[in-house]
């Protein structure tokens, strides 16, 4: 079983209050942000605020999630608009530096070498995203038993099972605490036993934590999201609670059941499924 996330002194959080999605001051801010490839244009957000608390980014192929999540994250330069953290916008180069400190992402396939062990590729993420070097020791040893990876801290990641390798490749994205964590399809790939055991994982970091994950699975939806984001060609198409979701898509439904929430998503789409819909990196 993963263990409860812990704060920085190493202490399980799980006593946490779980907060309301938008209280409090927004962890990441995106204004104007369009993202154009050519004459096509892949992203076009006007506006829109994070907060503390676990947003499902939902939406067909193409649609722009891994676009969005990768803007979040700066790691492609927008056409224009802004992606920054709270009030703080990245204008200098130490503000970019501070930025990527401060989130956490996982790409939807993970290119790290596979003869890294686990602890090699966590402390190598440690050090690239700045945690010092009196506490980093600490903070690998914390994450490792936070996701239950302590029996398979020295094997390779080509030899972990689907399951072991994503909770390494998460161990990566949030050894150094951060504020914001972008996940791009994090349940896809893993048997059941442990998507069960990642979502318990994320719901205690959406505690007191921004996570925006991207998901084709409504389970995620139902059982994670305090606030869904539907993208359709790049642009938002609904932002709001599951429970919005359910009277704005008129499907009769009260509550967000997973059956449910793939009705309302297709009837946002037009017609298209809720499942399947990954980017594609797109």
């Amino acid at each position: 079983m993963i263990n409860p996330p812990r704060r920085g002194d190493g202490t399980p959080d799980e006593a946490d209050p779980v907060p309301d999605s938008r209280d409090g001051a927004p962890q990441l801010d995106v204004r104007a942000l369009v993202v154009r490839y050519g004459t096509r244009t892949a992203l076009d957000i006007p506006d829109l605020s994070l907060y503390s608390g676990i947003t499902a980014l939902t939406g067909s192929n193409g649609s722009g999630k891994t676009t969005f999540l990768k803007a979040c994250a700066l790691l492609l330069r927008p056409t224009s608009g802004s992606v920054s953290l709270g009030d703080r916008g990245p204008d200098r180069r130490t503000s970019l530096r501070r930025h990527r400190e401060a989130v956490g992402y996982l790409p939807q396939a993970p290119d790290f070498p596979g003869h890294f062990t686990v602890r090699e590729a966590v402390t190598y993420a440690a050090w690239l995203r700045g945690v010092p070097r009196s506490r980093r020791a600490q903070a690998i040893q914390h994450v490792v038993e936070d996701l239950n990876l302590t029996d398979v801290a020295d094997a390779c990641l080509r030899s972990l099972s689907g399951g072991n390798r994503q909770r390494a490749h998460i161990a990566q994205a949030v050894v150094h605490e951060p504020a914001v964590l972008l996940l791009d399809e994090p349940t896809t790939g893993i048997d059941v036993e442990h998507r069960i055991e990642l979502r318990t994982y994320l719901a205690r970091m959406g505690r007191t934590r921004c996570v925006v994950l991207s998901t084709h699975h409504t389970e995620d939806i139902e059982l994670l999201a305090d606030r869904i984001v539907s993208l359709r060609e790049g642009r938002i198409v609904f932002d709001g609670t599951p429970t919005e979701l359910m009277a704005r898509a008129d499907t009769g439904a009260s509550t967000a059941t997973a059956r449910s929430v793939e009705r309302a998503l297709r009837n946002l789409s037009g017609g298209g499924s809720a499942e399947g819909a990954e980017d594609g990196g797109r």
